[in-house]
């Protein structure tokens, strides 16, 4: 090798050397300038299901769904109950269960197809988070025992239960109510701004409460 190529070699060695030091600067620099990302919250998903013959249950529905939009990284999806499936059932974090009151109960076509969740799907709805909503004539016409007999599906099926939450002026909670109701028999205007608005408080609890379990 001549004298001229060990010498260009030589200069490369040494240019190599010396910018070393600034290829390690610079990517410290970036490293300090680009932090790592935090890891977002899981999605809560919240199936809102319900069984409609006039379409009043269907708006308290979207009113529950709502009340979900106001968490955030909740996502709520409203269905028929005919609609539902086995795989949207076991993906869901929590489930609202609608329906009319028809003298006092729920209604037969309802009760056939939930029945059939646990029965014939074998649906696992251990830990799941359940509210309920209902929509009847008159003030005294038996909405209470349907949200309850709702409630009590979900109880049996080992699901964990809540309400509509209302808090006082300084924003302390202190009451909670069974489910969301709505008055809309011949005699009543249609669904008010108040009843849905128990409705969103509904959702807005079941994703809240969702997402609460799902971090513990």
């Amino acid at each position: 090798m001549t004298h001229d190529a060990l010498s260009t070699r030589a200069f490369r060695w040494m240019l190599a050397l010396l910018l070393l030091p600034c290829g390690l600067a610079t990517a410290a620099a970036q490293d300090r300038t680009t932090p790592p990302k935090a890891s977002e919250p899981p999605t809560v998903r919240v199936l809102i299901t319900y069984y409609s013959r006039t379409g009043n249950t269907e708006q308290l529905a979207r009113g529950v769904a709502r009340g979900v939009g106001r968490v955030p990284h909740a996502v709520a999806t409203v269905q028929r109950v005919e609609e539902v499936t086995k795989e949207s059932l076991q993906s869901a974090d929590a489930i609202a269960l609608g329906c009319p009151t028809y003298f006092g109960n729920i209604p037969g076509k309802m009760k056939i197809v939930i029945d059939d969740w646990n029965w014939k799907w074998k649906v696992n709805f251990t830990d799941k988070v359940g509210g309920a909503f209902t929509t009847g004539a008159g003030q005294v016409g038996g909405k209470e025992f349907t949200v309850i007999s709702l409630l009590m599906f979900m109880i049996n099926n080992r699901m964990v239960v809540a309400g509509p939450l209302y808090q006082d002026a300084e924003g302390e909670d202190i009451w909670a109510e069974a489910g969301a109701a709505a008055m809309t028999g011949p005699l009543d205007p249609g669904i008010s701004a108040a009843e849905l608005d128990a409705a969103a408080r509904l959702g807005e609890r079941l994703a809240k409460l969702a997402a609460k379990m799902r971090s513990e």
